[in-house]
């Protein structure tokens, strides 16, 4: 079971700061769910491109384009406006 998007509107940034959501706001995943560990296998490999953990959880969730994500930080592109594209 995915949680509403609504939950990680709270993570843009903020003044130049990320928002973490308090930890009962994280997702929880009941069972074996594969729509579960697809967001799971998603997030760890947004954290390996070097975004954030606030920031992979967002992108994770949302329908950026992991691929384009790969594409734009191999290409030298700063991890911020990569973000501001995928988003």
């Amino acid at each position: 079971m995915r949680p509403d998007r609504q939950h990680f509107e709270r993570l843009v940034v903020l003044g130049g700061m990320e928002a973490t959501p308090a930890l009962s706001d994280w997702p929880v995943f009941e069972g074996d769910d594969s729509d579960d560990k697809v967001y799971l296998w998603r997030e760890e490999q947004f954290r390996q491109l070097g975004f954030s953990a606030p920031r992979a959880t967002e992108l994770a969730f949302s329908r950026a384009d992991l691929g384009q994500a790969r594409y734009l930080l191999g290409a030298g592109c700063d991890p911020e406006l990569a973000l501001r594209i995928l988003r």
